[in-house]
């Protein structure tokens, strides 16, 4: 027993020094590890983006970043001005009923829908058999008006000499006083005859005259030139005094009656340079000659009109189609015009990336942020007054990749057509 027992206290030393060695080891190996995870946090750390006032930074500046893949466009310099696009109607400068001046029976049509007519050309004949008949009774009478004036002529030349035939004998007593106041009575009423009789034929003339009036008004004739867009009447119809009996339209020129937001009252219209108006059907636009502002703004839907004149020599137009105007607003001034996919909106506000050279040779562009105020857009354009822009027509913008860009990053300028190219400078 006491022998075992020197050897048991052996054993138990050991084990000891055994366990004392297993937990050097393990502290040993943690205290390796800390290490290592202490130098990652570092280095973490130290490439971790800074928070500063203005928003995420990097140390040593955005230069330190990799560059940034962009499609880039050129700035163009453009004298123009904000255009407002609207939509009207054609209208014939004029349109006209033809009325009958006077009632009858329609003897004859001679035009068709779409004939286009010069003035003075015949429309209708309408029946003169009445109107002739009157006629050739009212110069029967003036006939007869005639032959009375030289009856009473006669009558007035045999007063006067019978009145100076009395007068010669008064002295001698041969005639009485009585029958010199008769001859006196009697040429004075002579005279008076003439001038009725003068008075008779005066208005047999005019109504001569009027019935020649009512006789060729029965030949119905275009007031203007034009183009028959309705026949009204047909033969054998009876139309009153002022019945329509054909309508006929003006083709040249046309008018464009546009409808504009009354926000553009005072600065619509003014500018002919730019005015457009474009056919709806076809596409194709055409300059006016003349536009007309009608200052009266409808109280429903707040819209005014302008009347722009189309010259219309080759019939392409016709009345009542539809068609947008393009309406110049204000006066033209100098813009700059950059795609509108170089614009990008945030919460600071409205920014275009620039390209900046670069200030040493073999160094990349970088992206400068220019604050811009979008004057208009327009056909997938943003337009900027080129006054304060900021930037110039030489520049070049960011139109692709601009989403992501810090102020002051390198740029690896692309093309549309070839994605892997060498940076431009």
């Amino acid at each position: 027993m006491n022998a075992l027992l020197p050897s048991n206290m052996e054993d138990k030393e050991q084990q000891a020094e055994s366990d004392r060695g297993n937990r050097a080891g393990v502290v040993a190996v943690m205290a390796i590890v800390l290490v290592v995870l202490t130098v990652i946090v570092i280095l973490m750390v130290q490439q971790a983006p800074m928070v500063g006032s203005r928003g995420p930074a990097v140390p040593g500046g955005p230069s330190q970043m990799p560059p940034a893949a962009v499609i880039v466009a050129s700035v163009q310099a453009e004298n123009t001005q904000k255009k407002a696009i609207v939509t009207g109607s054609l209208r014939a400068s004029s349109k006209m009923a033809v009325a009958a001046q006077e009632a009858g029976a329609v003897v004859k049509m001679l035009i068709d829908e779409g004939d286009e007519i010069q003035p003075g050309a015949t429309l209708a004949i309408l029946d003169a058999r009445r109107i002739k008949a009157q006629l050739d009774e009212a110069n029967a009478r003036l006939t007869v008006a005639s032959n009375l004036l030289e009856q009473r002529q006669a009558e007035h030349v045999r007063a006067e000499v019978d009145l100076r035939m009395k007068v010669g004998l008064t002295a001698s007593k041969a005639v009485s006083q009585s029958d010199l106041l008769d001859a006196k009575k009697n040429l004075k009423v002579a005279a008076l005859q003439v001038k009725s009789a003068a008075d008779g034929i005066s208005e047999a003339q005019s109504r001569v005259e009027l019935l020649d009036v009512q006789l060729s008004d029965l030949t119905v004739k275009a007031p203007m030139p034009g183009v028959v867009v309705s026949r009204n009447v047909e033969p054998g119809e009876w139309v009153a005094a002022g019945s329509s009996v054909a309508t006929i339209v003006t083709m040249d020129p046309m008018e464009a009656w546009l409808r504009v937001p009354a926000r553009h009252l005072d600065t619509a219209g003014k500018e002919l340079e730019g005015f457009k108006v474009r056919q709806s059907a076809t596409g194709q636009t055409f300059t006016p000659a003349k536009v007309i502002l009608v200052p009266e703004v409808n109280d429903r839907s707040q819209l005014f009109t302008l009347v722009a004149t189309v010259p219309n020599p080759d019939r392409k137009l016709s009345p009542g189609e539809s068609v947008t105007g393009i309406v110049p607003i204000g006066k033209p001034a100098e813009h700059l015009r950059v795609p509108l996919n170089a614009v990008v909106y945030s919460a600071h506000g409205t920014v275009i990336y620039v390209v900046q050279k670069p200030l040493i040779d073999d160094a990349l562009p970088t992206a400068r942020p220019v604050s811009a105020r979008i004057a208009f857009a327009r056909n997938g354009s943003a337009f900027i007054v080129a006054d304060n822009a900021g930037f110039s027509a030489d520049d070049r913008v960011v139109v692709e990749g601009n989403q992501r860009l810090l102020p002051g990053q390198s740029l690896m300028i692309k093309t549309s057509d070839h994605q892997g190219g060498l940076p431009a400078p």
